[in-house]
């Protein structure tokens, strides 16, 4: 869908009268069994997963939230049930977004990864990283560094990163490091 494409959006105050008759007269949509199956399967799915590998726990509060996720759909659609297709569709949602945003590199689900995509074993390395070059700065006095300096003080550090160029994109999107030119970039933490 394009900008330019006419959209047959519904009128604002149509929009309002049907918040405001789903909000008092749709009470709080059950779950019908299918759709509790559903939920729950992928629930334990997203447990076993966690007992299989490395990650952050799947805790109850992921399934809560698949609940309301599920009432929510069906709330919108005016039903007092919630059918196995508004589970169905929850969660599609929530593998989208969680692969998206929690996929390690293995692609195990780690719940404490950042909304950048830096994993707790990249982020560790990012502070090492960070830290070897404010070093370096200190003593150069000076801030901007070229790529291959910073490769250079990556490897005399032992920092070891898959994919060193979007390792070095990750701390310009996050703020530490600022893009100054071809193959340049200013560190952010010293002052020189």
């Amino acid at each position: 869908m394009s900008p330019t494409d006419n959209m047959d959006l519904l009128p604002h105050p149509l929009l309002r009268k049907y918040i405001a008759y789903a909000r008092k007269y749709v009470s709080t949509p059950r779950l019908s069994d299918k759709a509790a199956r559903v939920l729950q399967h992928f629930y334990l799915e997203l447990r076993k997963q966690h007992q299989t590998s490395d990650c952050t726990p799947v805790t109850t509060r992921q399934l809560e939230s698949l609940v309301r996720l599920t009432q929510a759909r069906a709330k919108l659609e005016l039903r007092e049930e919630a059918s196995e297709f508004d589970a169905v569709d929850v969660v599609e949602i929530m593998r989208w977004s969680m692969v998206d945003t929690f996929s390690d590199e293995f692609g195990s689900l780690d719940f404490h990864r950042s909304q950048h995509g830096s994993g707790m074993s990249t982020k560790n390395q990012a502070k090492k990283f960070i830290s070897a070059l404010q070093r370096k700065a200190e003593i150069q006095s000076k801030a901007i560094f070229s790529v291959a300096e910073m490769k250079e003080t990556a490897s005399s550090a032992n920092i070891q990163v898959s994919d060193f160029f979007s390792f070095i994109s990750t701390l310009n999107t996050q703020g530490f490091l600022i893009k100054k030119g071809k193959q340049l970039y200013q560190l952010q933490t010293v002052d020189y």
